[in-house]
């Protein structure tokens, strides 16, 4: 009998609660927290600066409490694993995972003091990127990975392709079966995201953030390949 299933775990997010055995998998005194660099803040523009800075409690956070927020998040994301692990078992115990399309992604990214930032709602890959596996059992090559720009809005198409159903005409996302047989193509040069009053490009190697309809709030420019965090926005240069 063919079905669908869609998931959604709250976790992870705020409150950041977990059994305790997922704690008990991290050291949080070993746990990295970003540093920004000295006048970095005057390299934004003033959108930028404001989507990075307008949680007062949550700036210039001590060193031991920002560890302990990152422990937090990351047992919530073991303990989801683990969840995401119990329903691909009963594929397996069902026999079901021989002809089931499994999809895995989320709504947004998440900043943990990248930026001096917690959190969401900024423009900067933090924030835009999130995670996306495709597991199709008919598909040749598994494993592999692309870094070609993908939008949420691809899904719905490549779905219907896999299971012979036609996508209606209106449909503007692009199927990402192409690039499922072969990880050297691409279906769009770039991805979309809009936050408020800004517009963010990520192509392969860049991304290019607008601020104001018209560029008239400022520019961000960043290029991956030499500054993967976003620190050096190159806008002005």
């Amino acid at each position: 009998t063919p079905f669908f299933l869609a998931v959604g775990f709250f976790r992870p997010h705020t409150p950041f609660v977990a059994p305790k055995k997922y704690f008990d998998l991290y050291d949080r005194d070993k746990i990295d927290i970003p540093e920004i660099p000295n006048g970095y803040y005057e390299t934004l523009p003033k959108p930028a600066m404001k989507s990075i800075r307008a949680k007062k409690v949550q700036l210039d956070m001590e060193k031991e409490l920002a560890q302990e927020i990152k422990e937090a998040y990351y047992a919530t994301i073991s303990f989801v694993d683990a969840q995401i692990g119990r329903i691909l078992d009963q594929l397996v115990v069902n026999g079901l995972d021989k002809n089931t399309i499994v999809v895995f992604t989320s709504d947004h990214g998440y900043h943990l003091g990248e930026h001096g930032h917690w959190q969401k709602q900024t423009l900067f890959e933090n924030a835009t990127r999130v995670p996306l596996i495709i597991s199709n059992p008919n598909l040749e090559h598994k494993g592999v990975k692309s870094m070609s720009p993908v939008e949420l809005i691809d899904l719905y198409p490549t779905l219907m392709e896999l299971t012979g159903i036609s996508t209606p005409q209106h449909v503007v996302g692009k199927s990402l079966t192409p690039i499922m047989n072969n990880v050297n193509t691409s279906v769009r040069g770039s991805a979309l995201t809009r936050w408020r009053n800004g517009y963010s490009i990520k192509t392969k190697r860049f991304r290019l953030s607008k601020w104001g309809g018209k560029g008239e709030l400022g520019y961000e420019l960043y290029d991956h390949k030499n500054d993967s965090k976003e620190l050096n926005n190159l806008a002005n240069n």
